[in-house]
């Protein structure tokens, strides 16, 4: 089964060099499918070529997909959701943006792939948002460096991998309730032969989720990237 996946999407997908793809989200995977199936994982590509790639049936399987909206005669997939995703706003320590309502007015960013969906309750005007796109979340953070935005929406964890590995050169913060909620899905390229096995993945996805097999995860990766420290740093004090 070979597998591939975002590379700016810690501790799902991500890329550890140009050769190199890794990430929670393949580990998962190797949980779910058979000892005898062995698992492959591409190298780091753009997003828009591992499209392509499940499309011409080059993989079979897309880790980390958030959302279950693309095109059906590209994916099949599968359910349940493998995990969620909470993203928050970032902005620079000092800032003080404080709520949802500072955002207006000021210069805003979120990913370039990324489909804003703000939770009813936080009452977010979009409309009245100044954003822009960036390519990634590396990017963002360079674009807060340089004071050229003042903050930028992104996922959590995500954000808080990018920010710990750069070095946390940039001094971020956090507004501690997320704007929204995205699940994340792994994905049945529909050119792959593996699509007849789709019934009984799901069935292993429900088996590894009640028995806490991401949970275990994602606890490990956020021991290791010291992850939970960093959330809590990241929330600025009143």
């Amino acid at each position: 089964m070979r597998l591939s996946g975002s590379a700016d999407m810690p501790p799902i997908s991500y890329a550890i060099n140009e050769e190199k793809l890794v990430g929670i989200g393949f580990e998962f995977v190797r949980t779910i499918v058979q000892k005898e199936i062995s698992v492959e994982v591409t190298r780091p590509a753009p997003l828009q070529r591992v499209m392509q790639w499940a499309r011409d049936g080059h993989i079979d399987m897309f880790v980390g997909l958030q959302s279950d909206e693309y095109p059906k005669e590209w994916f099949t997939v599968l359910h349940p959701a493998i995990t969620d995703s909470a993203y928050a706003v970032f902005y620079r320590r000092g800032k003080r943006v404080m709520n949802i309502d500072k955002l207006y007015g000021l210069r805003g960013a979120i990913l370039r792939d990324m489909e804003l969906k703000p939770n009813p309750v936080i009452k977010l005007e979009i409309e009245n948002l100044q954003l822009l796109r960036t390519d990634s979340i590396a990017q963002a953070i360079q674009l807060i460096k340089l004071k050229r935005i003042d903050y930028f929406i992104a996922p959590q964890w995500q954000t808080i991998n990018t920010w710990f590995e750069s070095g946390r050169a940039v001094p971020l913060a956090m507004l501690p309730e997320p704007i929204q909620i995205n699940h994340v899905y792994l994905a049945l390229s529909n050119f792959s032969p593996c699509i007849e096995q789709k019934a009984a993945i799901e069935s292993e996805i429900v088996k590894a989720k009640q028995s806490g097999v991401m949970e275990a995860l994602l606890e490990q990766s956020f021991l290791y990237t010291k992850a939970i420290d960093q959330f809590y740093n990241l929330i600025e004090s009143p």
